[in-house]
């Protein structure tokens, strides 16, 4: 064959597969249109309210995209009432990994369980969904820029900056040994609401911790499901944590549990550093007694071991119980309740 045949040959194959590609993108892109509504039809008939006012799907050659504006979901899942009304939703599935879903949802989102109003306020969101083979979600990650969430109670936290995943196992746990699921969150800039204090005002530094849930989770309404894994002996493994405020800086690991009220208890392995300089502080601002003050130091003394990097070093342990954080046999800050729809 010629110079000029195979050019002309080369040019055919590529016309054939840009012409399949095209062929395969538009076809995908219909089954998508359908498969929303068809989505849609299902859930309504179900009885749950789904509105939004949908673009068509678009985006030839690259991702299928479509924008889902004003959403609103409402109904009842296992039992549990739900309502979210949130901003324009932009939606994006790659057209070589049809099974996963990208989402942008900046701006305000309306949440209500049945208790009572809260909301989360984003200037970027990006949610990442990953579904397996039975269109069943698989895991889940986001990141976010200048968060902020507003609890049924009125209480607000707020964030410069964060990342957030999980990874469901692949069957439900029968024992209270199996993993339900794995997760990891990382904080920036954590603002606490108006009147709480770590160590000061300031907002903390860094939040960091990953994890497993283990035990069985029956399909009922959340506060039903909670008790029932508590009794099953369900827990959270927290596998590494990190924080740092102020003079403070902790990592270690944990294990969470539930009380006879839905309340955590917390026993955590800690490698703590600042801890002298950390008492000093609550002294300072009347959070523990003078005498506890000198307790805690000569011990602190006592334990610092050198770290890499000049850090003096405090391997101990922490716990929460009863509404209190307690480092032996001080208690150093009340935690507030959890408040659970």
């Amino acid at each position: 064959m010629t110079r000029g045949g195979r050019i002309v040959a080369a040019m055919a194959v590529l016309a054939v597969l840009i012409a399949g590609y095209a062929g395969y993108w538009f076809f995908v892109a219909a089954q998508l249109e359908k498969g929303i509504d068809d989505w849609v039809a299902f859930q309504r008939q179900a009885g749950v309210t789904v509105e939004f006012e949908r673009t068509p799907v678009g985006g030839f050659p690259f991702d299928f995209q479509a924008v889902f504006k004003q959403p609103h979901i409402a109904g009842a899942f296992n039992g549990q009432a739900f309502d979210w009304r949130g901003p324009n939703l932009e939606a994006a599935v790659p057209p070589l990994d049809l099974r996963a879903i990208r989402l942008k949802a900046p701006g305000h989102h309306a949440i209500d369980l049945g208790q009572a109003p809260a909301s989360i306020d984003a200037a970027q969101l990006v949610i990442r969904l990953q579904v397996d083979g039975n269109g069943m979600l698989s895991s889940a990650s986001g990141d976010f820029a200048m968060a902020g969430l507003v609890l049924p109670d009125g209480r607000s936290f707020a964030a410069d900056s964060g990342t957030a995943s999980l990874s469901l196992a692949p069957a439900p746990p029968k024992a209270d040994s199996d993993p339900l699921l794995q997760f990891a969150v990382d904080l920036a800039q954590l603002h606490l609401p108006q009147g709480r204090a770590l160590l000061t005002s300031d907002p903390i530094t860094e939040v960091a911790l990953e994890g497993t849930v283990k035990g069985p989770v029956p399909m009922t309404p959340l506060r039903q499901a909670l008790a029932s894994w508590r009794d099953a002996g369900g827990t959270v493994e927290i596998s590494s944590f990190a924080l740092a405020q102020a003079t403070l800086s902790l990592a270690g690991s944990a294990t969470i549990a539930l009380d006879d009220s839905l309340q955590p208890i917390v026993a955590a392995n800690v490698k703590a550093r600042g801890l002298a300089e950390t008492i000093d502080l609550l002294a300072g601002q009347r959070r523990i007694y003078p005498e506890d003050a000198l307790k805690m130091k000569l011990f602190v003394k006592g334990a610092e071991r050198d770290a890499p990097g000049g850090y003096k070093e405090v391997a101990t342990g922490l716990t929460i119980q009863g509404g209190y954080l307690s480092w032996g046999p001080f208690k150093l800050a009340q935690v507030p309740p959890i408040r659970w729809p």
